[in-house]
């Protein structure tokens, strides 16, 4: 097995949601927010966005998160995992609060 993967590819997610449209819609926008965080918060080696800060990126591999990214994006019961299935991962937009908290401890550790 490669050790790099897909950690989130956003079109193949959406693809178990084309019956759903509503939820669907939810999903791409919790996942577009995910994706710019994790850039904004400088978590990825690659960049997501273009300069106008659209997504352009779909698809993100294990190997593009960093160290301290995979702090907050891998393990048992990650702070991501819980966002996604939090209330505040399926709003839309999304609350971000949740990641940004799990962020300041994971940094307040180091």
């Amino acid at each position: 097995m490669s050790e790099d993967y897909a950690v989130w590819d956003i079109d193949q997610i959406l693809e178990a949601y084309s019956q759903e449209p509503e939820l669907r819609d939810g999903v791409e926008a919790g996942l577009t927010a995910l994706l710019v965080f994790l850039e904004k918060h400088q978590l990825l080696t690659c960049r997501v966005t273009d300069a106008q800060g659209k997504l352009f990126k779909r698809a993100l591999m294990a190997s593009e998160i960093s160290g301290e990214g995979k702090l907050l994006t891998h393990g048992r019961n990650n702070p991501v995992q819980r966002w996604l299935g939090s209330k505040g991962g399926k709003k839309n937009p999304p609350d971000m609060k949740l990641l940004e908290k799990a962020l300041a401890t994971i940094r307040k550790a180091q």
